[in-house]
């Protein structure tokens, strides 16, 4: 059985999306054959086949987004396994995402998102203790200014 990993087609990749599968689950392909047209922010890649056999399974769906060294589908002889392509697929997405994002989604911290705000309104907010969030959510300004700062002081 030969594993179709996305290779590292330059130096600054880090990852690539799967556009399309050319070939289905079931098929036979040829070595050589293109299986898969991948899509970098620069081209577009065809992906060959490593060897001849049949496409076992397809792990990554077309328009995923997949880092480099990512196993994408297996090829072999029917009845065929490989039941480490998950972790080795779970360890390359740890390395692509990083630990400090892996661990951060573990621990369900939320991210606070950023408010959109003039600086004047930032001077102000800071000036007097205010949240500029909370004002935000109050007044309902999609972009925090001085008037929505005054209409939040009014109520």
């Amino acid at each position: 059985m030969k594993r179709l990993i996305i290779p590292q087609l330059d130096a600054n990749l880090i990852d690539v999306t799967v556009s399309s599968w050319k070939k289905a689950v079931g098929d036979k392909i040829q070595k050589g054959e293109t299986v898969a047209e991948l899509t970098t922010d620069k081209a577009v890649y065809e992906l060959e086949a490593p060897e001849s056999g049949e496409l076992l399974s397809i792990i990554a769906e077309e328009k995923s987004v997949v880092p480099t060294s990512y196993i994408i589908a297996l090829i072999g002889v029917a009845g065929e396994e490989d039941l480490k392509i998950y972790e080795d697929n779970a360890a390359c997405l740890s390395a692509y995402i990083g630990e400090s994002a892996v661990k951060s989604s573990d621990t369900k911290r939320e991210r606070k998102e950023r408010v959109r705000a003039t600086p004047k309104a930032r001077r102000m907010a800071r000036k007097n203790g205010l949240d500029l969030a909370e004002i935000q959510q109050k007044t309902g300004a999609e972009v925090v200014n001085e008037a929505a700062i005054n209409k939040f002081l009014e109520q």
